[in-house]
């Protein structure tokens, strides 16, 4: 009888260890999927927000981190360039400040600290009002095109109805400071970044 409980046991174990490696693989699996749909999706949006001729690179290959401030997660950068010159930096970042969760936002930016454009790829704010981040559904989002450091004092960074330089979305006002938050910091991160890490030309040697 003890022999028989010995032998369910073992098997129990050898069925759960086989179930946990299962759970582990489809997770991996999955996680890859994920983040090849997630890149093909920053791929296609990057493209978009460069003219052809501003650079050759790839740019889902050229890529590193980047600490951004008030963000746990280190953004990802990637770097446009021509003929080996950086003309731009990407930035995909992840604020968790929106009025219902995550906002995820690509800023481009030249050399000098300019934005180029700014879209946001993925939200769950409130349909009719805070998706009106999406550049298919308003245009509030072009409004960051032109705007830098120097042209824009730090406390102007905020929706107009805080005092800001911003246009508030209506009834949005959470969703707006979450976007207009999250380019201040990427400028301020791009700023504060290790040159040589961002803007290094690539020798064609």
């Amino acid at each position: 009888m003890v022999h028989s409980r010995h032998k369910a046991a073992l098997a129990l174990v050898i069925i759960g260890l086989a179930a946990a490696i299962v759970l582990a693989g489809v997770d991996r699996l999955t996680r890859d999927r994920i983040q090849q749909a997630r890149d093909a999706r920053a791929e296609a949006t990057l493209t978009a927000m460069l003219p052809e001729m501003r650079f050759d690179n790839e740019l889902i290959d050229d890529h590193v981190a980047l600490t951004i401030p008030g963000l746990q997660t280190p953004a990802r950068v990637y770097r446009a360039r021509f003929q080996g010159q950086p003309v731009a930096a990407l930035v995909d970042l992840v604020t968790p400040h929106g009025y219902s969760g995550d906002i995820r936002i690509l800023v481009a930016v030249e050399p000098g600290g300019t934005v180029i454009a700014t879209r946001v790829l993925a939200h769950r704010e409130t349909p009719g009002l805070g998706d009106k981040i999406e550049i298919e559904r308003d245009d509030w989002i072009r409004g960051f095109t032109g705007r830098s450091l120097d042209s824009t004092p730090s406390e102007s960074w905020a929706p107009d109805q805080e005092g800001g330089d911003f246009d508030t979305l209506t009834s949005a006002t959470i969703t707006s400071a979450a976007v207009i938050d999250a380019v201040h910091a990427v400028l301020r991160g791009l700023e504060n970044a290790e040159p040589g890490r961002l803007w290094a030309p690539v020798s064609d040697s």
